[in-house]
């Protein structure tokens, strides 16, 4: 129970909860906000107006902004959301939560809605969040319950490490309670925890969206299967469960995938859907055998393209005009490249959202087509029934197209097909895996193509690289070290130069990172880069002639990131060191 004052009641919300809704009262929230805090004099306008445009930026909530640059804490913004909403604030620290009441709330809802169950007063139930203007978080918990709430409000780190601690500890105990028990082909349970392998299967997924995992691995061991999930690029330990428990949970995931449950001998590939939360997931499986058992690997797309534009993938103002008077060139062929899980698709997808017009007929040739665009035409490739990208592409060549979009340029005939169709009027964009942009030149040229077709079609080259950018809620400023100053190309002699580095909290899983943000290397062909190329110069005289022509490379997009506190020295050098 909690101490007098009872916390004011705040009756449950009885419609779904829209993501209109939920958008006016962040706004409304974050005005009331800002508006305290310009009376108070803490926050004076111009700062103010720089921050708005920091945050625009960064793709970052001008909230979570104020948090990260000192200007107010996690705890005043809690104390200022229950002054506007007329609830009570309620300090963790001072008052823990039940764990049997936190255990009412399945996790994932935990997590993803920031809230918790306290306790119950006077017949009903008591919970603390931490945005109760967030009419998706109300409408969760009173569907969950469908009884009167008291909702008090709690800082959201002091929320998610309480939910860490409980909801951790369970799980262990959940994985110990399961040996016990007979496991069958669909179903595992206990009497103390009443688990069962679909539901244990729905809280991974939830788990993996929540996180912004993009891939889930189970892993057979000789005593247990391991679950991975691959967040901003690193692969995390989140669970791990019995050996008698895996032939049912990979049984669960060929049931969605509508795969051969006895087949276990041979690698399978399949998908399936599901809705996570407010989310619409697309998720991609591949089953192969080992010596342990079958190794399950699960790829999340998710179907919400929303944000998916140039703005948001953080390039540069400049790199960006660059960029965009490239792909909003007639014809000619726009190459991006970097290994696989550098994004490359994804700003191609963002290119065709900022060129896609009524006036422009657009087709794409992809393996797989991971998100669908309205108004562009999508072919997807079927090595099966001989539907290769050569043959695709041959076969567009005939529909008209303004722009075409070749997921990938794997052999010589679709390289030379793409090169040809950029040179007949058509707009091309492709991908290749090369380590630079002037590498591509040597990519193509080791296909076959001649170097006079490749220097005439290119019109530019983009490579591109992801980086772990600095988690917001605890990202803190240090005072860069001589060494430091050197790599950031700082004179010896400034002194207080502040970089950034996040120090670890719930939300960012205690790595100081919380989501990636993209380093680009832009390299436009011009005349003399044609010369160089069609003489056949090696790759690095082209890297040169690009550099002394302006073009900004990998590792100085990354160091300028570094500068302005998106992400740390040492991830921009891990993630640059073998371009160098």
């Amino acid at each position: 129970m909690l101490p007098d004052p009872v916390p004011r009641f705040a009756p449950a919300a009885r419609t779904p909860a829209t993501a209109s809704d939920a958008m006016i009262a962040a706004a409304a929230a974050e005005h009331h906000i800002v508006a305290k805090l310009v009376q108070d004099g803490v926050l004076h306008h111009v700062g103010l107006a720089a921050l708005r445009r920091e945050s625009e930026l960064m793709g970052i909530p001008l909230v979570d902004l104020l948090q990260t640059n000192d200007v107010i804490s996690e705890s005043d913004v809690a104390k200022l959301y229950a002054e506007m909403s007329g609830l009570r604030f309620l300090d963790l620290t001072r008052r823990r939560p039940t764990r049997a009441w936190m255990m009412t709330l399945p996790e994932n809802i935990a997590r993803r809605k920031h809230c918790l169950v306290f306790g119950e007063v006077a017949g009903q139930l008591v919970a603390a969040v931490a945005d109760p203007l967030d009419p998706s978080v109300t409408g969760a918990l009173s569907a969950r319950f469908n009884r009167p709430i008291q909702f008090v409000v709690s800082p959201r780190y002091q929320i998610l490490e309480a939910v860490e601690e409980v909801y951790g500890t369970a799980r262990a105990e959940g994985a110990r309670a399961i040996t016990r028990t007979p496991v069958s082909s669909a179903v595992v349970s206990s009497s103390s925890t009443g688990l069962n392998i679909i539901e244990e299967f729905d809280s991974v997924i939830d788990e993996a969206v929540d996180r912004r995992a993009s891939d889930v691995h189970l892993e057979p061991e000789e005593d247990r299967i391991r679950v991975r999930m691959r967040i901003d690029g690193r692969l995390l330990e989140a669970r791990a469960y019995p050996k008698d428990v895996a032939s049912a949970l990979i049984s669960r995931v060929k049931v969605l995938a509508n795969l051969d449950i006895t087949e276990r001998r041979l690698p399978q590939d399949g998908r399936f859907t599901r809705r996570s939360f407010d989310q619409q997931i697309d998720i991609r499986v591949a089953v192969i055998p080992t010596v342990r058992g079958e190794r399950v690997t699960l790829r999340l797309l998710s179907q919400d393209r929303s944000r998916l534009t140039l703005e948001t993938l953080g390039m540069g103002a400049e790199l960006r005009q660059a960029f965009e008077r490239l792909i909003h060139r007639p014809y000619g062929i726009v190459l991006l490249t970097g290994p696989t899980g550098s994004g490359k698709t994804t700003t191609l997808y963002a290119a065709l959202q900022c060129i896609n017009s009524i006036d422009k007929h657009i087709i794409t040739i992809e393996d797989p087509v991971e998100y669908h665009i309205a108004g562009v035409n999508q072919v997807p490739v079927d090595a099966q029934h001989g539907v290769g990208f050569a043959h695709a592409l041959r076969s567009i060549l005939r529909h008209d197209p303004d722009v075409i979009m070749v997921g990938e340029i794997r052999d010589e005939e679709t390289a030379h097909l793409a090169l040809e169709a950029s040179l007949t009027g058509h707009l091309v964009f492709a991908t290749l895996h090369t380590t630079s942009a002037v590498g591509a030149v040597t990519r193509l040229t080791d296909m076959g193509c001649e170097p006079y077709l490749v220097a005439s079609a290119i019109v530019g080259v983009m490579a591109q690289r992801l980086v772990r950018r600095i988690c917001s809620n605890c990202k803190r400023a240090y005072e860069a070290n001589e060494i430091e100053r050197d790599m950031l190309g700082i004179p010896r002699d400034r002194v207080g130069v502040k970089i950034y580095r996040g120090a670890g909290c719930s939300r960012c899983l205690r790595t100081g990172c919380h989501d990636r943000v993209g380093i680009y290397e832009l390299v436009a062909f011009d005349a003399g880069l044609a010369k160089l190329v069609m003489r056949k110069r090696p790759t690095e005289d082209l890297q040169q002639y690009a550099i002394d022509h302006g073009a900004i490379t990998l590792r100085d997009d990354a160091i300028a990131k570094v500068r302005d506190g998106l992400t740390t020295l040492e991830e921009a050098l891990r993630v640059t060191m073998k371009t160098q």
